[in-house]
């Protein structure tokens, strides 16, 4: 660890490594065709800037198909077992498990209890486990307990599972997001931060066609009925994904052991990532002042807040648009398929935020990206709050309040820009703001998203317009913050040049 400090100080480089590997990564400037042109700058908008060295783009492209699509995987994995159990409730295990109170929202609540008590623990050894033993077994872990929901006799086994696989679950986005953040550079990060978190989405899709399989497809075969195959499915599908892991996560650059990653490739990152001011694994670890050190820091309040404001911009707890198409006499198949365009919306806007981000536009600047998709959201939810509107336009109103679905994106790539002076501490405010999170909108939902208010919703998009304007002031001050920041370690970096040179 002594020799990346060393290697990442100021002016300092690795062996073998060009001091400014930014630079030395572009090729010679070359003549293209038109087309050829076109291309180019649409890939420079889209994904990478083609310029990059062959080396370079291949360094990313393994990181890309071995970490990326590793992360992909499992947070499908995760998110599919967060709906199978929906899915389960209305395909047979309601009458199976007599759960006619208010089992089903126990069996949250147990899960919900398990998540949140072990994002922090799992972040925390993250930086001291290597996270490709960590996260697959984890995964291995929470596959297995899958398996076991197919058996269970009553309420009260489930309960004791799903807070077990809440727990095991728990840690897997933030350390995730901490990873990617680790490994990718400003311009690089975005993107993928927003293909990693749209993966939600899909698997809350394919759980209702994998449940709709299962329940035609097996129900009363080997004895067992369609709600328990779902469990057993999706375990099959899981289980492969976590013994992936294994092998695909990388660890942070600084520690990787990946079959795939050369001593000089993470030697080079190690050094792209200094370059952008990012601090080391290891440069403040943990220790028992670092927490007082952390809470201390207008990152570890403001950060959790914004993410909150993120979470309940959009009505997200409520199917308001499927209840609203009812209530004005569609079909069933109208109710079951017209909403689903919004899940699409938010997928497409989702990556489009995060190429935004990253492109030579914006140039990694966060902030722009999270403002454009907060004011259509804003669009939306106000139009339905003010309700009295004719209904062509409340059809569009509601697509377009999942333009939110973009923010997470942009907003948790911003992580490692806002927190590049401590490595650790990135990571847990990130566990933190999931944390924070997942427990304020338990009674935000409450308050104002109540079922007896439904289809108007009118607490619930009022609350939801208000928390879009906090969000939209929230981005502005912590883009103010982030100059004051930026200006100070650098008065800081001059000052210390100055020293060395007098001495």
């Amino acid at each position: 660890m002594a020799a990346f400090d060393k290697a990442n100080s100021k002016g300092a480089s690795f062996p073998s490594i060009s001091p400014s590997p930014e630079s030395s990564s572009l090729e010679p400037p070359r003549t293209y065709s038109r087309p050829r042109h076109i291309l180019r700058s649409i890939q420079r908008h889209v994904w990478d800037d083609p310029d990059k060295s062959k080396e370079e783009k291949w360094f990313l492209f393994k990181l890309d198909l071995f970490l990326l699509s590793s992360a992909c995987l499992g947070y499908f994995s995760k998110n599919l077992d967060q709906a199978n159990i929906s899915n389960a409730y209305v395909s047979g295990m309601k009458e199976s498990l007599n759960m006619y109170g208010s089992e089903l929202t126990y069996t949250g609540n147990v899960f919900t209890a398990g998540y949140v008590v072990g994002q922090m623990p799992a972040v925390m050894l993250a930086s001291r486990v290597r996270p490709s033993i960590l996260i697959p077994t984890l995964e291995v872990t929470w596959s297995v307990l899958t398996f076991c929901s197919s058996s269970v006799t009553n309420v009260s086994q489930l309960y004791a599972i799903r807070f077990l696989v809440g727990l095991c679950e728990s840690g897997y986005f933030p350390v995730m997001i901490y990873l990617i953040g680790s490994w990718y550079t400003k311009a690089e990060r975005g993107k993928r931060v927003a293909l990693f978190y749209c993966t939600a989405a899909l698997a809350s899709m394919f759980s209702g066609y994998i449940q709709a399989g299962a329940y035609s497809g097996l129900d009363g075969a080997r004895g067992k009925q369609g709600w328990q195959w779902l469990f057993i499915v999706c375990g099959v599908i899981s289980l492969p994904i976590a013994f992936l892991g294994y092998f695909f996560i990388p660890d942070f650059p600084e520690t990787t052991r990946a079959f795939y990653i050369t001593k000089d490739e993470a030697a080079r990152q190690c050094a792209r990532l200094a370059a952008e001011g990012q601090k080391p694994l290891g440069h403040n670890p943990w220790n028992r002042k670092k927490l007082l050190r952390i809470a201390s820091q207008w990152q570890f309040w403001v950060l959790p807040m914004g993410y909150f404001f993120v979470q309940t911009s959009f009505p997200a707890e409520q199917p308001a648009y499927a209840l609203w198409l009812k209530s004005t006499g569609h079909t069933v198949y109208e109710r079951n398929v017209w909403p689903t365009g919004q899940v699409a919306i938010g997928v497409v806007v989702q990556l489009l935020a995060g190429m935004l981000s990253d492109s030579p536009l914006l140039k990694g600047r966060r902030w722009p990206a999270i403002v454009v998709m907060q004011v259509g959201t804003l669009f939306g939810v106000i139009i339905i709050a003010v309700w009295n509107v004719p209904d062509t336009l409340k059809y569009v109103a509601y697509y377009f309040t999942y333009f939110a679905a973009g923010v997470p994106g942009p907003y948790f790539a911003w992580y490692s820009d806002l927190i590049p002076h401590d490595h650790e501490m990135r990571g847990f405010v990130i566990a933190v703001s999931n944390m924070f999170s997942y427990i304020m909108r338990i009674w935000w939902t409450n308050a104002v998203w109540r079922t007896v208010d439904a289809p108007r919703y009118k607490a619930g998009f009022i609350g939801a317009s208000a928390m879009g304007v906090a969000l939209i002031l929230l981005t502005v001050l912590l883009r103010i913050l982030q100059s004051r920041d930026d200006k100070r370690r650098s008065d800081e970096d001059v000052t210390g040049e100055d020293a060395e040179i007098t001495a």
